[in-house]
């Protein structure tokens, strides 16, 4: 009787467990995630993913590509690389930012990754160490030196640029135009702007979500960063801190004087520390606010929501420097896995995004930037002519890619944190300032 009782227990808990891993397995695969079994050789695991990649690819070479994008951000790709790849299947897997390093870095290690990887620099740095993702320095010859420099380790470019990323300020034409409002040309016209539309239009005149840290780090360094990072002083600011010969509050306390200004303004309020990055879009779609903050992903957002909706750039206003500039920069890189068994194909399709044709795809993906494939250059649409100058004269910046793989990550996104506590009025700048420059000093003592 008792053998008969453990025996209905032990099927109970194998049956329990072949679902669960069933339903793990779908899950994966609906995630484009395929587990293979492996020999001592690798051999029946290769011909485990060749088969599952027939299946999935449907007779044709399957080529997997990793991002943080939504599907209809990257439109202008797919369709690209479906025309110039008649014999390959594509399967783009994607994977929200919040997630997107964690689960790359896990199936690296295991060799599940997708052949061609998106990447930020952090990532692309970390992974040229471990030597997960390939050497693609032969087929960056054609770009600038900058964009190189942005993927390089030990002089060798592990990461295929691609276009500008920016952020700026969006504005609805309509909104300014039946309102009698001019279009703000420099900070103080900016806050004069904001003030007339909140008080006495009753409009709002910025919708944005803080709720993620590093949006607000991002806005509140724009503004720094005409002040100060385009100055030769200012320029310096990351070799310093990455060393530990400066802090926050010894040369950035004076240049937050602008984005204190936005609080006291009640241009950025409380309630973004709540509001997420849907509502803000919507709002902005919609006709509820009149200005918005983003780069590409934003605009096409909006445009989604609202195809007839009029639209102008904005660079960030300060009161020095060079005035105005953008926070972006050759931020974002394609990857190529080192240790796909279809590194040969995975390796065609880069080398093709390499070119006049591959670049214009993926700036077509994001309005408004830029390619930094030398002797190439798109036309943006004139919504982005407000933003051309800082363009034209290198006024777009990057400054947390200057302090160095050990602070780039935690001190930009703790800097957020810190600023959000500003934003809900629990704290003041000079504080937020201090608490940061501790989290770089604790991180620099560590490492030595």
């Amino acid at each position: 009787m008792k053998s008969k009782r453990l025996r209905r227990i032990f099927i109970s808990i194998g049956f329990l467990l072949s679902l669960t891993l069933g339903a793990l397995f779908e899950n994966f695969s609906q995630a484009g995630l395929v587990f293979a079994a492996s020999s001592n050789d690798g051999s029946e695991e290769e011909d485990v993913t060749k088969d599952m990649d027939y299946i999935l690819g449907q007779g044709k070479t399957l080529i997997r590509i990793a991002s943080w994008y939504q599907e209809y951000d990257l439109v202008n790709l797919k369709a690209y690389l479906a025309n110039k790849f008649p014999d390959y299947s594509f399967e783009f897997v994607y994977v929200d930012k919040s997630n997107y390093e964690s689960i790359m870095d896990a199936q690296l290690s295991y060799n599940g990754a997708p052949d061609i990887i998106y990447m930020d620099q952090e990532m692309v740095e970390k992974h040229a160490i471990t030597r997960y993702i390939a050497d693609v320095t032969d087929i960056c010859e054609g770009f600038s030196d900058i964009a190189k420099r942005s993927f390089d380790y030990g002089n060798r470019v592990y990461a295929l640029p691609n276009t500008a990323q920016f952020e700026c300020i969006y504005y609805n034409k309509d909104i300014f135009e039946e309102n009698d409002i001019k279009i703000p040309y420099s900070f103080q016209a900016f806050l004069d702007a904001c003030d007339e539309l909140r008080v006495e239009k009753k409009i709002r005149p910025v919708s944005l979500s803080l709720k993620d840290p590093l949006t607000l780090t991002d806005t509140a360094l724009a503004i720094v960063a005409g002040n100060y990072f385009c100055t030769d002083r200012g320029s310096g600011f990351g070799g310093r801190l990455q060393y530990g010969r400066t802090t926050f509050s010894e040369e950035l306390a004076p240049y937050f004087k602008d984005w204190q200004d936005l609080i006291q303004h009640k241009i950025i309020t409380k309630d973004m520390y709540t509001t997420d990055n849907r509502t803000t879009i919507e709002k902005f779609a919609y006709g509820e606010a009149a200005m918005t903050v983003g780069g590409p992903e934003t605009y096409n957002a909006i445009i989604r929501l609202n195809p007839d909706i009029e639209m102008g750039t904005l660079p960030f206003y300060s009161k020095t420097g060079k005035t105005k500039a953008l926070i972006g920069g050759c931020d974002v890189g394609l990857a190529l896995n080192a240790n796909t068994i279809k590194i040969d194909e995975a390796r065609k399709v880069l080398e093709s995004l390499a070119t006049k044709e591959g670049q214009q795809a993926l700036w077509r993906d994001r309005p408004g930037s830029q390619t930094y494939l030398m002797d190439t250059q798109f036309e943006n649409s004139e919504v982005y002519d407000g933003i051309k100058a800082c363009i034209t004269q290198e006024l777009v910046y990057l400054p947390w890619t200057e302090w160095g793989i050990e602070l780039n990550r935690p001190i930009r996104y703790q800097l957020g944190k810190e600023l959000q506590q500003v934003v809900r009025g629990k704290q003041s700048t000079a504080k937020a300032l201090s608490n940061v420059d501790k989290k770089v000093e604790d991180i620099l003592r560590k490492d030595n």
